[in-house]
């Protein structure tokens, strides 16, 4: 600091004398927010509810005749000229600085913090594939970088650096999650739940699932969420668990290229379900042609119609995928590469509010259509167990949940088998 009237020791100890009395406390700490926000100290401060002793103190200050009321007010421009003539200081800020010692301007400075944020974010989007650009657009405003890494600039420039190297290697052919992480970031664990590069990669790649119903209680949104980042994963190519949970298929037909595509043709020549692991799917995926399997798949809830199916029909039955309740990853990345495929995708399901809540998710997911799976088919059959659960609109047709809380029954996939299978069959009108 350059030299001042406050510079000396005694002109220090007289300005504390005048000024650092505990009347006046409220005033240098008002001066000294001031300067920290960047605000000149001009114009007028007010204390409400002044106390007597603080009223005296600045009565006294300003050499003014003891005023009254419960508010309190100082004229900083008067106050600076005060001081001044006094020579206690050349300014207000000058002041506030000998008694407090320095104060940062934490304006300027959060100035200097955004640009260096804003700076970063700005370097990473200039080396980022433009697919990415939306979802580092969406990370920076809402501030979780900054969370994450602990508010530190240089933090958060490693670990962005970090989760666009693993953006960078998707899509994969059916990686194991701790593969990717170890070849890319040098530790088998680094994208494991929780990890912060995984909090941000998941934020690139889930936002397809990120709408999806996460159920009633504790345990069931635990588990929902544990299922999107595991179809998350997948729709790029990483493998969380790669072998349980396949999904159940009957006289599905594939390729004669790949294992998986042969796979299927062997048990839909003999009419025998079959089952598929995500490791199929994403490492050795199907080609489905319609001219193999036909234009139309059909989607139950339940094993038994697929049991049913086999038994009955065989060989003659329509394709048909089952979801086996809650739609698996396996059973998400089949229904993906199916519609992709061009096939037409056909939903039944139990009605009851689970099964609305699926026949939403295969809708919205996937764009089928509902197969026996509306108002006028669940009133003809009306007259299963009681309805229980809260009520869940269904997005393909409005009358559905009116009826069902009307009638307040369940109606399963069992009670219309007769009929499931019978749209299944090769002769029936929505195969072809």
């Amino acid at each position: 600091m350059t030299t001042t009237m406050a510079s000396s020791r005694n002109e220090r100890l007289r300005l504390q004398e005048t000024l650092g009395c505990e009347g006046l406390a409220w005033l240098l700490n008002r001066l000294r927010k001031h300067l920290e926000r960047g605000r000149p100290l001009r114009g007028i401060v007010t204390l409400n509810r002044a106390t007597a002793a603080q009223r005296d103190a600045v009565d006294r200050l300003l050499g003014r005749m003891p005023s009254r009321g419960t508010s309190l007010s100082v004229n900083l421009e008067q106050l600076e000229a005060t001081l001044r003539h006094a020579e206690l200081c050349n300014d207000l800020s000058e002041a506030v600085e000998v008694l407090l010692g320095p104060v940062a301007n934490l304006r300027a400075l959060r100035a200097d913090e955004e640009a260096r944020w804003r700076h970063l974010f700005e370097g990473k989007r200039s080396v980022l594939d433009v697919r990415w650009h939306r979802w580092l657009a969406t990370i920076q405003a809402s501030g979780i970088v900054r969370r994450v890494s602990g508010s530190d600039v240089h933090a958060a420039g490693e670990l962005l650096d970090r989760t666009i190297a693993v953006l960078q290697q998707l899509p994969c052919r059916g990686t194991p999650l701790a593969e990717l992480a170890a070849t890319t970031l040098g530790d088998s664990h680094a994208l494991d739940r929780g990890q912060p590069v995984a909090t941000l990669v998941l934020r690139a790649i889930a936002e397809p699932h990120s709408s999806d119903t996460l159920g009633d209680t504790p345990r069931a949104r635990a588990k929902a969420r544990a299922a999107m980042r595991r179809d998350a994963w997948a729709t790029v190519g990483v493998m969380l668990d790669e072998l349980s949970s396949p999904v159940l298929v009957l006289n599905l037909n594939g390729d004669q290229q790949s294992l998986t595509g042969r796979s299927l043709n062997l048990h839909s020549a003999a009419g025998e379900p079959c089952r598929l692991s995500v490791r199929q799917l994403l490492r050795d995926p199907p080609r489905f042609e319609s001219s193999d399997t036909g234009s139309t798949v059909f989607i139950c809830e339940n094993p038994t119609v697929v049991a049913a199916a086999a038994h009955r029909l065989g060989p003659r039955s329509a394709p048909l995928v089952c979801t086996d309740g809650q739609p698996t990853t396996a059973t998400t990345l089949l229904l993906t590469q199916l519609a992709s495929a061009g096939f037409r995708l056909a939903y039944h399901g139990d009605f009851d509010w689970a099964g609305i809540q699926i026949g939403n998710l295969i809708v919205r997911r996937h764009g089928a259509m509902p197969w026996r799976f509306d108002a006028r088919h669940y009133v003809e059959h009306c007259g299963g167990t009681g309805l229980t659960g809260s009520p869940i609109t269904a997005s393909w047709d409005a009358e559905l949940m009116p009826a069902m809380m009307r009638a307040g029954r369940a109606v399963h996939e069992e009670q219309v088998l007769d009929e499931l299978l019978n749209d299944l069959t090769e002769h029936s009108s929505l195969v072809r």
